[in-house]
């Protein structure tokens, strides 16, 4: 909502109006004139905080401490070789000497694991050749009773297995998309021919084989089983269209399936993520969220964009309270902002939503490849990698308003507004700003537009500013680095 004041002036003189800025965030509705000054139709690499522009989201080289006992001393973890395919988070707990271990591993282009020790000593990430012809899933298991992950893909038949501090290699293994424990039994989607949903009481998985694993018929028509979580005391299986519900009566020995949600659009499998109580999805018109019984959309007065976003290459997951969502988009502005001056970039926006506010907060101009959190008791982090010029770098997320280096060019925009004051002319007289750093500030009518620069400075600046129409638009941009902006109000005569 808008704030305006009328402020009072001679008798017989004009009335002049007050627009303070920033109140809400992207609305769908940018056509609408009716809309007031302070909604915005397009904004990037900024931060909206209690009505102020802040420096927004930004990626510097990922670097971790080498020890837990002093978590300030960090080293940019080393990489093997020249472009980086996926990211994985592992962890195990080290019995002997009673701690757990954590490690970042990679996937890149020499078809070679990447093993980086996040609170160790490292000159170099060590490294585990595969036999993997593409870059293979990486699905979370448990070996000997700790933590493990499983590689598969169909180019090879059989599975690496990390476990522990070991990487061994099981060629009877079956090949999986899919896989998740629960109570004493294991499910898998097996990718030998068909896909099929199986699972097993063998605890073991270097035993598993297609003779010893038992099949689930799923008779029904929502197309591939994409994902497998254990979740609320069920089994849950994610589909192209839906979801369905596995639940076993272990007394008969027999297993209940039921449909929880069904959809006319896709269920983008990368974009499935587990925060709290809650599962997260992107479908065709925005996020949904499930609860184990019900699928539903998150409305967001930004949905236009989701809606409109490409989404063939997403990515997602959640941590501390959002959700991070990597895609493409078209801004529609006429710019070409960092990786978009690349070609053939497949994604160019990280879309970050607050789970709890709804607020939503953009970062333009990186492709992104994959992303994910390293999360541990010591230092968390937010890590990705990428296509294009970056796809060498594994980048952690900053709020430092850069991209290894670069400064972000920073806008936020207005909606086409009439001001509260349809079919009336209205004249701009004044702005009023606050900038820790160089911006340039437009307004623009029917008529044309202003550009006004704007100098750094510790007290709010008053700026005459022209312009005269019935329908304003007002924009600001930086490219500086850290520009935090407030105090910004629109002064104007109603004629």
């Amino acid at each position: 909502m808008f704030y305006k004041n009328l402020i009072k002036g001679k008798k017989g003189s004009q009335k002049s109006c007050e627009f303070d800025l920033f109140q809400n965030y992207v609305d769908a509705n940018v056509a609408d004139s009716k809309k007031d000054l302070s909604n915005v139709s397009n904004t990037y690499n900024f931060c909206l905080s209690n009505g102020e522009l802040k420096t927004g989201y930004g990626f510097k080289k990922f670097q971790m401490p080498t020890d837990t006992t002093n978590l300030d001393d960090e080293k940019v973890v080393n990489l093997n070789g020249t472009e980086i395919y996926n990211l994985w988070s592992f962890h195990y707990y080290e019995i002997n000497n009673n701690v757990y271990q954590y490690y970042l591993i990679y996937y890149n282009n020499l078809n070679n694991f990447g093993v980086a020790n996040l609170f160790g000593s490292r000159t170099a990430t060590n490294y585990v050749r595969s036999r993997f012809i593409n870059p293979p899933k990486g699905l979370k298991a448990r070996h000997n009773g700790v933590e493990a992950l499983v590689f598969s893909d169909k180019s090879y038949f059989g599975i690496h297995l990390f476990s522990a501090n070991t990487v061994n290699t099981y060629t009877s293994v079956p090949r999986m998309s899919a896989l998740c424990a629960h109570y004493d039994k294991l499910y898998a989607v097996t990718q030998e021919g068909q896909p099929k949903l199986m699972y097993t009481d063998i605890q073991d998985i270097t035993k598993w084989t297609i003779d010893n694993m038992k099949q689930i018929v799923l008779n029904d028509d929502l197309s591939a089983m994409n994902k497998l979580i254990a979740f609320n005391d069920y089994v849950y299986i994610f589909r192209d269209y839906g979801i369905t519900k596995l639940s076993f009566y272990s007394t008969k020995g027999e297993f209940d399936i039921s449909q929880v949600h069904q959809s006319e659009s896709y269920i983008y499998p990368e974009t499935i993520a587990q925060g709290g109580d809650k599962i997260y999805f992107l479908e065709d018109n925005g996020i949904y969220s499930f609860n184990g019984s019900q699928a539903s959309k998150i409305d967001l007065d930004c949905d236009e964009v989701l809606i409109k976003a490409g989404k063939l290459n997403a990515r997602a997951f959640c941590y501390n309270g959002k959700y991070y969502l990597a895609c493409r988009y078209d801004f529609a502005d006429g710019k070409k902002i960092g990786c978009e001056n690349e070609t053939g970039y497949v994604n160019n926006m990280l879309f970050v939503l607050d789970l709890g506010s709804h607020k939503v907060e953009i970062l333009r101009g990186v492709d992104i490849k994959a992303i994910i959190a390293l999360v541990n008791p010591y230092k968390s982090k937010v890590v990705a990698c990428y296509n294009g010029q970056n796809k060498g770098l594994i980048g952690e997320l900053t709020l430092d308003g850069e991209v290894f280096g670069e400064a972000t060019e920073k806008n936020w925009t207005s909606v086409k507004s009439d001001l509260g004051f349809p079919d009336k002319t209205k004249r701009a007289k004044f702005l009023t700003i606050k900038t820790t750093g160089a911006c340039e500030v437009c307004l623009r009518t029917e008529n044309g537009s202003k550009l006004y620069k704007v100098l750094p400075s510790d007290n709010i600046q008053k700026i005459r500013v022209e312009g005269c129409g019935k329908e304003f638009v007002f924009s600001i941009t930086t490219t500086e680095k850290q520009a935090n902006i407030s105090n910004v109000k629109l002064l104007f005569a109603v004629l």
